[in-house]
């Protein structure tokens, strides 16, 4: 329970962070677009610690990712939405903590495979941020679901 609650926290934290970097909220009013800006603009200077955090969670979870990935037959959308959220965190995580990597590593040979993933990576923030506020409105839903007695 606990690691779904960071999970969802990360993930809304670091959608929202993706989001106001690349133009914000698509198709919001101006008013959810304001909202959006002055959380964005609290979060920013704990930005590079949340990727790390949030780097930190997708790597723990796609360790368990590899334990359950026996069970898809089992729970095929959860399965999905767990896989999902891995990678999201992880992407969205190297996304974000690329400048307290890129200081730990300065002058070290690191940095030009950091430089490479985070190439690859960086023209996804905008559908990872996305996709990472989708994750945890559906992370809330199944919990409300499960909590139902309802299995996905």
């Amino acid at each position: 329970m606990l690691t779904m609650i960071l999970s969802v926290l990360l993930l809304l934290a670091m959608g929202i962070l993706g989001l106001s970097a690349t133009g914000g909220l698509p198709g919001a009013s101006k008013g959810a677009q304001d909202a959006t800006k002055d959380v964005a603009a609290t979060l920013a200077p704990y930005a590079a610690i949340i990727g790390i955090a949030g780097l930190v969670v997708g790597i723990l979870g796609f360790i368990d990712w590899l334990s359950i990935i026996g069970m898809v037959s089992y729970f095929p959308i959860t399965f999905l939405i767990v896989t999902a959220s891995v990678f999201v965190l992880i992407g969205l995580g190297l996304i974000l903590a690329y400048p307290l990597i890129a200081k730990a590593l300065a002058g070290s040979g690191g940095q030009d495979a950091l430089d490479r993933s985070l190439a690859t990576v960086k023209p996804l923030q905008r559908p990872l941020s996305l996709a990472a506020i989708a994750i945890a409105i559906l992370y809330l839903v199944l919990n409300v679901l499960g909590r139902a007695g309802v299995i996905l």
